[in-house]
């Protein structure tokens, strides 16, 4: 039996780090530790803060974890114990996961390149559903972390990215991953709308050539993002995408592509029992990093449930 602890949300604002009882692995499944998990900002806040209604409470945050293997269960013959793993098992110190969710991390692969597996998937789905001739112009409303994934995805395939980002450090960082910043007057055939913004959503529009087609990757959205005269005026095409289809195949792409740069969308670190003051500073923060990475490592939990 492992104590573990769970960051678990009752309801708006109600964010509470729970212990939790979990078993042996059974068939299939593998214990993990988790070293690190990332808060994707823009969603999680939203989900925190009441915008966005979860399926069900309580609700566990995160989706963006690594760790160890701790102990498998019966079945599990292609991972050993101490072996690094990557999946969606989110904020919490230890977790029973099945065998094929886990992503084995290669050695020479830094822990923070490694969280980038799952938003990078998530991204490319996005891509995929474009549709894109090679060597296509793409236009990217928001450099948050999916936003950037999204420039590195594009660039990396040999595609042309166009960014709109008011904050200057994102645009910043963009232009290192290979982006170029849009110019009000050009028009392009594709886009993806990673900004949440409904005002950046109504520019995107404005900015595609008739026919264009826009995928929506943002879930986490800061209101409705309506169609504008534009989106009819153009006949313009507009798809949605959420979760990714293959992590294990986007991971065997990325440990070859693996770009330094990638570690800096995952800069910002706290412990993992300091995530209920995080997310109530992000929301007042304008300036807010694009991620945070909780280290579970070496915590003092005090009298906390």
């Amino acid at each position: 039996m492992v104590h573990a602890r769970r960051w678990t949300l009752h309801g708006s604002r109600d964010l509470r780090l729970e212990r939790v009882e979990l078993a042996a692995p059974g068939p299939g499944q593998v214990l993990v530790e988790t070293c690190l998990s990332a808060v994707s900002v823009a969603s999680e806040l939203s989900v925190y803060l009441g915008r966005v209604t979860p399926d069900s409470l309580p609700h566990s945050l995160g989706y963006q974890s690594l760790g160890r293997v701790q102990e498998v269960g019966p079945g599990v013959t292609d991972l050993i114990s101490g072996q690094r793993v990557v999946s969606t098992w989110g904020h919490a110190s230890h977790a029973l996961v099945q065998g094929e969710r886990l992503m084995p991390v290669p050695e020479g692969v830094p822990d923070r390149l490694a969280l980038a597996v799952i938003l990078g998937e998530e991204s490319m789905k996005g891509i995929r559903k474009l549709a894109l001739p090679p060597g296509s112009e793409v236009l990217v409303t928001g450099a948050g972390l999916l936003g950037l994934l999204s420039v590195f995805n594009l660039t990396r395939r040999g595609h042309r990215a166009f960014v709109r980002e008011p904050v200057p450090a994102r645009r910043d960082l963009a232009r290192r991953f290979g982006a170029t910043e849009a110019a009000g007057e050009k028009r392009l055939h594709f886009a993806l709308e990673c900004s949440a913004s409904p005002a950046g959503f109504q520019e995107l529009l404005e900015s595609l050539r008739p026919g264009g087609r826009v995928v929506v990757l943002s879930d986490g959205n800061w209101g409705t993002l309506g169609l504008s005269p534009a989106f009819h005026r153009r006949e313009l095409t507009v798809m949605a995408s959420s979760d990714g289809e293959d992590y294990p195949a986007y991971a065997r792409w990325l440990w070859p592509h693996a770009d330094p740069l990638l570690e800096e969308l995952f800069g910002a670190s706290l412990p993992a029992s300091a995530l209920a003051f995080v997310l109530p500073a992000l929301d007042k923060d304008p300036q807010r990093p694009v991620s945070v990475v909780l280290d579970w490592g070496n915590q003092s939990w005090g009298h906390q449930n």
